[in-house]
């Protein structure tokens, strides 16, 4: 009798036990801008999401038609960066933009630094080769003229996602812009 209530209760133990190591990952929330499309602004303007455009930069090959960019952006104080794609231009000339990816970050702290490629005060390499298409967040240390990496991603124009990237290795330079 003590047996078949020990095969009872090892049983009822380990069957939850099975199913919570099968259930499917979590994905990932996807962010609500991706798939947002928006006309270019000027810098500090805020687009009609309530969203505000800090500006940004071009990548891969400017010519091209379309042409890709990264922007940074901010609603109450979750900052973000936005890669992009143009749509063309409409008749009075501006670009249009798709949002393809986004990065969002909430729990920034005053000494955070968020830089997108393009950033003209910071340069980084791996083994002296230097990233393109690079996004991040770190501090800055101006004394030593560096930027310390904490987290960081290669915009992949293949994927047209933010692709994460390992800081081991990385080096950055900060110049005062």
């Amino acid at each position: 009798m003590n047996l078949v209530r020990l095969f009872l209760i090892t049983t009822l133990l380990i069957i939850p036990i099975c199913a919570i190591g099968q259930a499917k990952p979590v994905a990932p929330k996807k962010s609500p801008y991706i798939g947002y499309e928006y006309k270019g602004v000027l810098p500090n303007a805020t687009l009609p999401n309530g969203v505000k455009h800090y500006g940004g930069g071009l990548i891969g090959d400017i010519d091209a038609d379309p042409v890709y960019g990264i922007s940074q952006l901010e609603k109450g104080r979750t900052k973000m960066l936005w890669l992009e794609v143009s749509t063309g231009k409409d008749s009075g000339g501006i670009t249009g933009w798709h949002v393809l990816d986004a990065l969002s970050f909430q729990a920034m702290t005053k000494s955070d630094y968020l830089f997108f490629a393009g950033d003209p005060s910071i340069f980084c390499r791996r083994q002296g080769t230097e990233i393109v298409n690079l996004v991040g967040v770190g501090k800055i240390l101006r004394r030593q003229a560096v930027f310390r990496p904490t987290k960081l991603w290669i915009a992949d124009l293949k994927t047209q996602k933010f692709e994460p990237t390992s800081v081991a290795g990385v080096k950055c330079e900060y110049s005062e812009p």
